[in-house]
């Protein structure tokens, strides 16, 4: 799956996460005591998403909501970024499938 932003952009609604099992079915959360969200520029660059929040809106099925910064854009040129959770709890560390986020700016094709 891919999501459209645009250069420069601060969304105004969070990004909901859906976060499913190997085989497709909700993911429980409970047992994660910190989430976090990675996300690499087009250069492989780790974005600072300082700001964002995480609100983990129905654990048990998997649902977060990443809500943007306020203050800044974190697309500050077009391409291809990639999105990530990094879940920790006691004695585990997941990661997430990545999710790609195209950022595109009006009048130019990539």
């Amino acid at each position: 799956m891919i999501s459209q932003y645009w250069l420069d952009q601060i969304p105004a609604r969070p990004l909901s996460i859906q976060v499913n099992s190997q085989d497709g079915l909700e993911y429980d959360l409970s047992g994660y005591t910190t989430i976090k969200v990675v996300l690499l520029g087009s250069n492989n660059e780790e974005i600072s998403t300082t700001g964002a929040t995480i609100d983990i809106s129905n654990a048990n099925i998997g649902k977060i909501l990443f809500r943007w910064p306020t203050d800044r854009s974190l697309f500050e040129y077009a391409g291809d970024y990639v999105l990530q959770l990094d879940l920790t709890g006691t004695g585990k560390r997941d990661f997430t499938s990545t999710h790609t986020l195209r950022v595109r700016e009006l009048g130019r094709t990539r």
